[in-house]
């Protein structure tokens, strides 16, 4: 039976609990056992670790690729506008890209609607809005149950639907909630943030006991009974009363456990650090961590938590949008390239050594480096120039 507070107040005082008291863990299991999962994105480590990678895959641009590199970004294909300019008729690339995200640390996969006309693809509308469920047939093909909110069912094929599903232990086709496996760490946290609380509202927490060689009169009783409450609860926790007729004031020892919940909440927080596969300070956390350093967590990150996810939906897209022919020809690919940027100062390297310098062979012209950096191209004999440094400048030019 759940209690009905997490301490009482005795006739003759207060009486204090430490958080591994019995009746904080059993107020933590009752709250586990009935919590629902609505309150799950309003722990501060979940939300912020949705948002990053939600908002990371949509910020990149998710371009259709010749597969020879000489020719660079496919735009005479229908597909390239649907990915990189306009998936649908009322969202952006960056609101599909994220709201497929949401659906997928959500549920485990993430499912549009390959809307056509005249054999060509001219939409893909999310189904966010639906309950899927996927179901694979004799023939290992797979069809998708949709139940709309007011409860109307349809089936779709797998030709008409954009799938990008998360790591599944089941069957391989349904994924598995990020947002589930850490469904027990956010509510652990927020229990432990509850029972804290109740303990300290209903509890007497004062820095000592009260003693005294005098008998007390009943008024005096009763004026110190009175006093005592005036000092319960969260607001008043560890003051001092002012003492009468030879009142002693002795202070208790204190109690290593009775902050031993906020270790618990950090705890808790790690734990949802390494579900979603996001370093602790890019979820806000251990600010000493940030410095010269960060930037190799970022790298982690992309490496890690990002990169396979790039992957998943690079290859999701040209199973589910593209034809074998089409395949064998064309790409489609994240460009990491924004978050893989480091200080200008490491980019002026990067670029100076591109172009060849140090005496080595150059990699990049000055026109492609300007348009990494959205300047315009300069043009002309300006992609052909090599730095001060090389061989060739060194060379003094032939009067004619």
């Amino acid at each position: 039976m759940r209690p009905q507070s997490m301490a009482t107040q005795s006739a003759d005082g207060g009486r204090r609990y430490s958080a591994d008291d019995p009746r904080l863990l059993e107020e933590i299991r009752s709250a586990l056992h009935g919590a629902s999962q609505g309150d799950v994105m309003r722990n501060g480590a979940v939300n912020r670790a949705v948002r990053l990678h939600c908002e990371c895959i949509a910020m990149l641009p998710l371009q259709l690729m010749y597969r020879d590199d000489g020719k660079g970004k496919a735009k005479d294909h229908p597909l390239y506008a649907i990915l990189a300019g306009k998936p649908n008729n009322w969202q952006t690339p960056y609101e599909f890209k994220r709201l497929m995200m949401v659906s997928l640390l959500k549920r485990g996969a993430a499912y549009a609607q390959i809307v056509r006309s005249a054999g060509r693809i001219i939409q893909l509308q999310p189904l966010n809005k639906f309950r899927v469920e996927p179901k694979q047939n004799a023939d290992w093909s797979i069809s998708y149950q949709l139940t709309s909110p007011n409860g109307v069912q349809s089936v779709l094929q797998q030709k008409d639907v954009l799938a990008v599903r998360d790591l599944d232990m089941e069957n391989g086709i349904s994924g598995q909630s990020k947002i589930d496996q850490a469904r027990d760490a956010v509510l652990m946290s927020a229990t432990l943030r509850q029972a804290a609380q109740r303990l300290f509202d209903n509890n007497m927490q004062l820095g000592g006991q009260i003693s005294t060689d005098n008998k007390l009169s009943p008024e005096a009783r009763a004026f110190l009974k009175e006093s005592m409450a005036a000092y319960s609860g969260k607001d008043n926790s560890g003051k001092w009363m002012l003492l009468e007729n030879g009142l002693k004031a002795q202070p208790f020892e204190q109690n290593l456990g009775d902050n031993s919940h906020i270790e618990n909440m950090a705890w808790q927080a790690e734990e949802i650090s390494r579900i979603f596969g996001t370093p602790r300070p890019l979820l806000m956390m251990d600010e000493t961590s940030w410095g010269s350093g960060i930037e190799q967590l970022g790298l982690f990150f992309i490496s890690y938590g990002l990169a396979p996810q790039f992957v998943n939906w690079e290859q999701a897209v040209a199973r589910d949008l593209m034809t074998p022919e089409e395949m064998a020809e064309y790409q489609p690919k994240f460009n990491d390239g924004a978050l893989l940027r480091g200080s200008k100062k490491d980019q002026a390297e990067y670029f100076s050594r591109a172009l060849g310098s140090g005496g080595g062979k150059p990699w990049m012209t000055q026109d492609e480096i300007r348009l990494l950096e959205d300047y315009p191209q300069a043009g002309g004999a300006a992609s052909q120039l090599a730095p001060a440094n090389t061989g060739a400048s060194n060379v003094a030019a032939q009067t004619a």
